[in-house]
């Protein structure tokens, strides 16, 4: 009997002692940028949402497809004076029926079939183009969240560091070995650790927030972003500017919307001058005793006489339309040229600011504060120094890990702003 106790007080203790063991486990989303990139795809709202509009384009598609109905139209005698009867369906009574077909002349039924399909390609476009900001701002927060996290174990390392370091020399100060202005100082660089990393813990907190948000995440969930150590990344001075442009005019989707936008006016304009040709109608009708003789039956065409509306309001609307959307595109591509080339620069330029610094300085800089912890704590070294020394350090890894970040951040707008994956970091 006692030993079942036993078990069942340990068990009970260890529930204590380690309790939401299994919830952290459920919290914590270790996630690659591959796998993050799959749930954008699935899960997006906005991107699910442009889908819907390409489904509402090509239904347009059909709806242009359609031909008018035929209008059919039927009259029967109310009331027959000449037999004093209601509804007289009989010999002696009298009814018409009429047909009609609208007929569209000058191709317009052809123009609006055309542009329902250019409406289908602007939605795509759409897509594509929204696609690939998705994509950029995924990247760019993975990046940003992964350097900013390990940002924050340097925080917490020092900071843990320190509050040992202050419990010990509080002690050795109330043995009257250590002056009171040493640990005034050191509370005071620890709170300004504390106060840093609580910005920063912020940060992570917003810049974790949009991840989540992009590929719907729990807010309850921590994401871990996992980056391959030693990655090696691609050169982007390999590349010219010139062969970016070039990808960037064969790819960028926004650009393809633009030049379609111009097509679209076109084809919106010949649909308005055919407008301003009038359509035929057609029909057939009878009368059983109302015209000059009994059981007529008649061929009718009707069209209105274009003297006064021809439809040049609509016309000059959609020249000026098409004149603008002209302009925007040429806009558009001197745009796409700027960006191009500001990310290219800005690739190459901390790529050589990369190059330029010793791969195995940080982690002798790191050893040699490993060295400068315990010298202190042997009072080997003063405390200004030390001091120095531990902002010189910290402010060295932020660096260093905005620096990669950096990088990283522009490969991803060179592949934002070509509208190619070029670079796969």
């Amino acid at each position: 009997m006692m030993n079942r106790l036993s078990v069942l007080a340990l068990l009970i203790l260890y529930e204590i002692l380690t309790p939401g063991t299994a919830t952290a486990q459920t919290d914590t989303l270790q996630l690659t940028l591959p796998a993050a990139t799959t749930m954008l795809l699935r899960q997006n709202i906005p991107l699910l949402a442009q889908r819907y509009n390409i489904d509402s384009a090509k239904a347009a598609v059909i709806t242009a497809r359609l031909y008018d109905n035929p209008e059919v139209s039927f009259e029967n005698v109310l009331y027959n004076h000449t037999t004093a009867k209601w509804f007289d369906f009989g010999y002696e009574g009298q009814n018409t029926l009429q047909v009609q077909q609208l007929i569209k002349l000058a191709g317009k039924r052809n123009k609006e079939i055309q542009l329902a399909h250019s409406g289908v390609k602007l939605s795509e476009y759409q897509f594509y183009d929204l696609l690939r900001t998705l994509r950029f701002e995924l990247a760019d927060n993975f990046y940003d969240l992964y350097y900013k996290q390990q940002s924050l174990q340097t925080y917490s390392g020092q900071i843990a560091f320190l509050k040992q370091v202050v419990r010990a020399f509080e002690q050795q100060q109330q043995l009257g070995h250590i002056a009171p202005k040493e640990i005034i100082r050191l509370k005071s660089l620890l709170y300004d650790l504390q106060h840093d990393e609580l910005q920063l813990r912020q940060d992570v907190q917003q810049t974790q927030s949009d991840l989540a948000l992009l590929i719907r995440v729990p807010p309850t969930v921590t994401i871990v972003p996992a980056v391959e150590a030693g990655l090696q990344l691609p050169l982007a001075s390999a590349y010219s500017y010139q062969l970016l442009l070039d990808t960037a005019m064969q790819n960028r989707y926004d650009l393809k919307a633009a030049n379609e936008n111009v097509n679209y006016n076109e084809i919106n304009l010949r649909l308005q001058k055919a407008l301003a040709i009038p359509d035929i109608q057609v029909g057939l009708s009878y009368d059983k005793q109302g015209n000059f003789e009994r059981n007529y039956n008649g061929l009718g065409v009707s069209m209105p006489l274009p003297f006064f509306n021809r439809n040049q309001g609509n016309i000059r609307m959609a020249r000026a339309t098409l004149e603008g959307s002209r302009l925007e595109l040429q806009g558009r591509q001197d745009q796409l040229a700027h960006e191009v080339m500001n990310s290219f620069r800005e690739a190459v330029q901390t790529e050589q600011m990369a190059g330029d610094i010793d791969p195995a300085f940080e982690q002798d800089y790191s050893r040699m504060m490993g060295e400068i912890e315990k010298n202190y704590r042997q009072h080997n070294i003063g405390l200004l120094e030390f001091i120095d020394l531990y902002d010189a350090y910290r402010s060295n890894v932020l660096k260093m890990n905005a620096l990669r970040y950096s990088r990283l951040s522009a490969l991803e707008k060179i592949n934002y702003t070509t509208g190619a994956q070029i670079f796969h970091p």
